[in-house]
């Protein structure tokens, strides 16, 4: 066949399409085909994900300094209420051990009185209430003080410990983005806007106009469960009475659903979804693009995950320490996730410690005998952030 035939069989081929294929057809010329639209969307696009990230990388940047005095309070906090707790325990356990020995002493002491000869000048007598008036008048009244202080200092230390592991993993991930992308610069956004400039003006036409017929997006639900359905309805604000209308929706890119007004869909996953559809209007032998709209439909999780230990329960010190390691489990694990953890263990004579290791695996080094627990918070990546699934402890004893 000659260039010639080809030629004019083309636009015959293409009008044919624009006849029979329906608005779906009809919107893969209008985005494909039509001369010199690649390249000016190309070129569009390309400006605006410089200026995405450029916005984005900015709002990084600008979230480091809060979040650094807030990790740095939060330490604060957290390095204040681990002496008074550890103090208020080292005193509740030498007063109830004193309560213990002068518990034990009391009954001899008031058996001896009672057999003295003169009970005001006996010394067991004298010693009973001594006794007596510790018990009573100090060591009981401080006992009960200290076990009702206890548990609001070990709970606020459980909540800013929680907090500070939050705040320190989105911190981290936000230097980490920070070192690893580039910001485009000001120039070269400036250059880039040239070019698509530049193009527009050799196409000897303005950038393509904002369709001017209204359209929205109405949902039976903002968000739900990913993998839930839901139902989309498309509205032409001033629809041309007797108008034939196709439309033609995507979902995060791809193309679903019929041509009608009205379409179900499945939330695809966790986070932000984003909904298009383009209106086609049938008029003149053709497919008229009429308007277009995008919203946001939210996915929320449809499992809820949480997250276990397992290791061993029992350890002996051998050659200067007991060694074990511990295995983190996010319950259900979903596949194509990112898992990060955080491990920490109390129960040392010197106090909590905290572990720098994001992996599901700790291996810890016990050198004094004792009661420890081991703990882990987890989290889940989505969508560059962060997300916190729930914590765990798991008790061993060291001998």
């Amino acid at each position: 066949m000659s260039a010639l035939k080809r030629q004019r069989l083309a636009p015959l081929a293409l009008a044919a399409l624009m006849l029979c294929g329906g608005p779906a057809e009809a919107q893969r010329i209008d985005d494909l085909a039509q001369t010199g639209r690649v390249e000016a969307a190309a070129c569009r696009h390309r400006l605006a994900q410089m200026l995405d990230m450029a916005r984005y990388h900015d709002r990084m940047t600008a979230d480091l300094p809060g979040m650094e005095r807030q990790t740095a309070e939060l330490q604060a906090q957290l390095d204040a209420l681990i002496p008074q707790i550890r103090e208020a325990s080292s005193r509740l356990a030498s007063l109830e051990q004193e309560q213990k020995a002068l518990g034990g002493e009391l009954p001899k002491a008031q058996q001896d009185c009672r057999e003295a000869w003169f009970p005001s000048m006996s010394g067991a007598c004298s010693r009973a209430q001594q006794i007596t008036r510790r018990l009573d008048g100090e060591v009981n009244p401080e006992i009960a003080r200290l076990r009702a202080a206890l548990p609001p200092l070990e709970g606020e230390r459980q909540r800013v410990e929680g907090t500070l592991s939050v705040v320190q993993m989105n911190l981290q991930s936000r230097r980490n983005y920070a070192a690893r992308q580039t910001r485009p610069t000001e120039r070269e956004i400036a250059e880039q806007e040239g070019r698509c400039r530049t193009l527009e003006a050799s196409m000897a036409r303005e950038p393509s106009p904002v369709a001017s017929t209204a359209l929205e997006i109405s949902a039976s639900a903002p968000e739900a469960p990913a993998g839930e359905e839901i139902t989309l309805r498309a509205r032409i604000a001033s629809p041309v009475p007797g108008a034939r209308y196709g439309f033609v929706w995507s979902l995060n890119g791809r193309v679903f659903g019929g041509n009608g007004d009205t379409v179900k869909a499945a939330v695809p996953g966790e986070g932000v979804n984003s909904v298009r559809v383009v209106a086609w209007m049938w008029t003149g032998g053709q497919w008229v693009k009429a308007a277009e709209a995008a919203r946001a439909i939210l996915g929320r999780a449809r499992l809820q995950q949480s997250v276990s230990i397992t290791g061993p329960s029992a350890m002996t010190i051998r050659d200067g320490a007991a060694r074990g390691t511990f295995e983190a489990t996010v319950n259900p694990e979903i596949p194509g996730q990112t898992y990060g953890f955080t491990w920490g263990a109390v129960g040392d004579p010197q106090g909590p410690v905290t572990f720098s290791n994001p992996s599901g695996s700790q291996s810890l080094a016990v050198t004094t005998p004792g009661r420890y627990t081991v703990l882990v918070h987890a989290w889940k990546l989505v969508n560059g952030q962060w997300v916190f699934i729930g914590k765990a402890s798991h008790p061993f004893t060291v001998q």
